[in-house]
């Protein structure tokens, strides 16, 4: 496969920020996908689908950066499942299912990235996710053996699973469950005009910044908006009206911009509520120091 050197992550995310990677892959079969793995096998390899929840540092990412593309974009549809590869698209996946009248499946509408990405985060709502549909996913291990894996297997939970960041997915089967069509019809519908209603679509952004920090303390966007963080801006960034747990890009802006609004609001929220915020995004090329500083997990 091809390598290409110093390629803009920037033009690869949603939120339209980042630096350079060192080294850009693509992968359009397993036997593409080993190699690449093989060959970086030194030094931790980074996979990225759309970006859809991914803050990249300025200053780029020294590891290589692999994209899922050709033969793991196919989706095929059968009876009782949808098998579709980890670099298609979670719209086209929620798609199939909702032209297929299966029920279940409106929670995931108007949710960007790709199906590795949201088997990654069990993307979805804070009352089900990915994974709540899944039969069964493959992956494969750095040493480019294929591992299959099942719900109970991966432990799935909110924004998580207990897969080690070094397998890569590759694909996964999903459960249909027949649905009454223009039922399943007007709950996609409902779905997708909530959120363009009340979340950010017309700006580059990431979703959701903050994990909801869970009951008793309400909704992150809730608390961020009570410590008056609503509105907020830093060069380029803003943390959006429409959505206080959003922060959009309105114009060339950095990621040092997006962290000082994520540690500007996480200070408020901890010394006015007590509560300490974790980030809901992930983060690529940031220093410990950084990732401590907006909660984040080094």
């Amino acid at each position: 496969m091809h390598w290409e050197s110093e390629v803009s992550l920037a033009e690869h995310v949603r939120w339209r920020i980042g630096g350079p990677a060192s080294r850009f892959g693509r992968a359009g079969t397993p036997g593409e996908l080993s190699e690449a793995l093989a060959a970086n096998e030194a030094d931790r390899f980074l996979v990225l689908g759309w970006g859809a929840n991914l803050l990249v540092s300025d200053r780029g990412v020294s590891q290589a950066v692999l994209v899922l593309e050709g033969g793991f974009d196919r989706i095929h549809v059968t009876s009782d499942s949808i098998e579709a590869g980890a670099g298609a698209g979670l719209p086209s996946l929620v798609g199939e299912a909702r032209r297929s009248g299966a029920a279940g499946w409106s929670f995931l509408e108007a949710v960007p990235g790709t199906v590795g990405g949201g088997l990654r985060m069990n993307a979805g709502s804070a009352e089900t996710g990915l994974w709540d549909r899944v039969m069964e996913v493959e992956a494969m291990t750095p040493e480019g053996e294929p591992v299959h894996l099942t719900a109970e297997e991966a432990h799935p939970t909110y924004r998580h699973v207990d897969v080690p960041e070094s397998w890569v997915f590759t694909s996964g089967r999903f459960r249909l469950t027949p649905g009454d069509r223009e039922a399943v019809e007007a709950a996609h519908f409902e779905r997708r005009r909530r959120k363009v209603a009340t979340q950010v679509y017309d700006l580059p952004s990431c979703g959701s910044v903050w994990k909801n920090p869970g009951a008793g303390y309400g909704a992150a966007w809730e608390l961020v908006d009570a410590v008056g963080m609503r509105g907020a801006r830093s060069g380029g960034a803003r943390i959006a009206e429409k959505h206080a747990n959003f922060i959009a890009n309105v114009g060339g802006a950095r990621a040092v911009d997006v962290l000082e609004l994520m540690r500007e609001t996480r200070r408020r929220v901890l010394e006015q509520h007590g509560v300490a915020l974790q980030p809901e995004i992930r983060f690529w090329g940031f220093e410990p120091e950084e990732l401590e500083s907006v909660g984040a997990v080094s």
